[in-house]
């Protein structure tokens, strides 16, 4: 299996799964770092920003995993989330303070996936096959 397949689906399979206790049952999650839904209006901004968005992008990622036509998209796309977020939690670190010791080591592995999805688009781009076709 190519590092881009072990790339795009090992964070398509995290990122459904996340994405599905945040769409199903929003409080499994933020219950481990002390926030709790008080209204419809919340429990929506973390079922539809984080539950379904989450979903949407792990099934590009899974598809970029099994079909070529989607694997570059896919990268970018995964590079770009992950780099986002990563970027996010450190912003807020800088502003807010240290968060609960598990969202470091989500930090750690969003960064390490962006980093990976780099890696992976940096190769293709080098590749001979992709310089014979680009010529």
């Amino acid at each position: 299996m190519s590092l881009k397949k072990m790339v795009l689906g090992s964070a398509g399979l995290g990122i459904a799964v996340i994405g599905l206790i945040y769409l199903l049952a929003p409080h499994l999650l933020l219950d481990v770092y002390g926030v709790d839904i008080q209204s419809p209006s919340e429990a929506n901004i973390f079922r539809s920003g984080s539950g379904s968005l989450f979903v949407a992008l792990a099934i590009l990622f899974c598809l970029g995993a099994s079909n070529t036509r989607y694997t570059r998209t896919s990268l970018i796309t995964l590079f770009t989330f992950m780099s986002g977020l990563a970027v996010g939690r450190v912003v807020s670190i800088v502003a807010d303070g240290w968060p609960h010791a598990l969202l470091i080591a989500v930090l750690v592995v969003e960064a390490s996936y962006a980093a990976a999805a780099a890696y992976a688009l940096r190769a293709e781009d080098s590749s001979p096959q992709l310089r014979e076709t680009a010529a």
